[in-house]
């Protein structure tokens, strides 16, 4: 399992070097690079990608990489951390290569403080990226992945009480293997963003870990509790009691 665990890796490795990974990374990059408001704590973790993807923060933090090779290794369905230990979370298209997705959640639940985020990029299978998944060997990389919808991602997260936040949508370029052919396409970035953004290749969810229930605990109304009881009056106040008068 471990040995399969790090072929998979590697290859991953790999296609990420590839220009239309690299094309990702870069575009990816850049939209987390805007949403530094969100990446807040001492302690911010980023698992599954060698190369860092976290933005660089202003504040002083700690930012560590879990990956082989890297500041940390383990595995994203038991992570080797104490509960409550991880302001941020990044998992770069982590759930679609898991064996395991809602484990992988699961751990992030665990590992989270109280009100800390989770980020998340994921394929988008409504998209040319999962019609190219469609029409590919399904042995090659990211193509062997499962693309999860995110209506569905959604209620996942829902059901571990965490609050989505912010969603940006990128990639609406066909997933071409050329630079060039790459570069042809570049001008359907601002079309899908403004026309079309529930069909971009990627998504780049932004969700908190809520530590308050979303149903409220209701009371049940005792109406007896409104008026006093005879111990309190023992007979009605008149006119002639106020006036000193039996």
């Amino acid at each position: 399992m471990v040995d399969y665990k790090a072929k998979k890796q590697k290859k991953m490795d790999t296609w990420w070097q590839s220009d239309l990974g690299q094309c990702l990374f870069a575009e990816e990059q850049e939209v987390l690079q805007s949403l530094t408001n969100h990446f807040y704590g001492y302690y911010q973790l980023q698992v599954g990608v060698t190369e860092i993807l976290l933005p660089a923060n202003p504040r002083p933090c700690r930012q560590l990489v879990m990956a082989p090779m890297a500041d940390v290794d383990g595995a994203a369905e038991l992570l080797p951390f104490q509960s409550s230990s991880i302001d941020t979370l990044l998992l770069p298209h982590l759930l679609s290569f898991s064996t395991d997705p809602h484990q992988v959640l699961r751990e992030a639940d665990r590992v989270l403080v109280a009100d800390g985020t989770l980020v998340l990029c994921n394929f988008n299978p409504w998209s040319l990226w999962g019609l190219r998944r469609l029409f590919s060997w399904q042995d090659a990389l990211p193509w062997s992945g499962s693309f999860i919808g995110l209506p569905r991602l959604k209620d996942w997260l829902a059901l571990l009480n965490f609050e989505v936040v912010s969603v940006k949508s990128l990639m609406f370029r066909p997933p071409l293997t050329t630079v060039n052919g790459l570069k042809r396409f570049v001008g359907m970035e601002q079309w899908g963003k403004r026309l079309w953004p529930f069909f971009a290749g990627a998504h780049i969810i932004i969700a908190r870990k809520q530590t308050i229930p979303l149903t409220p605990v209701t009371q049940r109304w005792r109406p007896g509790k409104l008026f006093p009881t005879g111990k309190l009056a023992s007979k009605p106040i008149t006119r002639e009691g106020i006036d000193g008068q039996s």
